[in-house]
């Protein structure tokens, strides 16, 4: 069930919701209880459907590049893009006065995100292609006994 992209997609988006809608709960409960918990249900929906439509993304982008030697590159950038332009324009769209401060953190977070997920997506494709090995040094050892066999 986890192996499905859009599983993990809406487990991550369910991820971002907690995390950024508890975050702007807690960070407005001293204002009104009401209106940290719209705060926080309104930051958590938008996070909740960022995280969900960026893993999609990721993953969708991931198999798309998968012939490329710049995979990853291409993926990190387009991504990206998105994360910052997304909420950039909504930000200027309700008049956010300081909009890159709004936005910097959820973007640096973002980023770093989608840099573990898609070395994540990597790993998960080295093991498939190659088989599960236990550790680094049984990979060394398994390579110097095919070095050897070859010769």
């Amino acid at each position: 069930m986890l192996n499905s992209s859009l599983m993990r997609s809406f487990l991550s988006g369910i991820a971002g919701f907690i995390a950024y809608g508890g975050w702007a709960y807690y960070v407005n409960l001293d204002h009104d209880a009401d209106l940290a918990m719209m705060i926080g249900l309104v930051q958590g929906s938008y996070s909740f459907v960022l995280t969900f439509v960026m893993t999609l993304t990721t993953e969708s982008l991931y198999k798309r590049f998968k012939e490329s030697k710049n995979q990853v590159l291409f993926v990190m950038i387009t991504v990206c893009a998105g994360l910052f332009t997304t909420p950039y324009v909504i930000h200027m769209f309700i008049g956010t006065p300081e909009i890159l401060m709004t936005i910097l953190p959820g973007f640096v977070i973002g980023m770093i995100y989608t840099w573990v997920y898609v070395v994540g997506l990597k790993k998960a494709d080295r093991i498939s292609e190659n088989g599960f090995h236990d550790s680094v040094e049984e990979q060394k050892q398994e390579g110097f006994h095919e070095r050897r066999s070859a010769t």
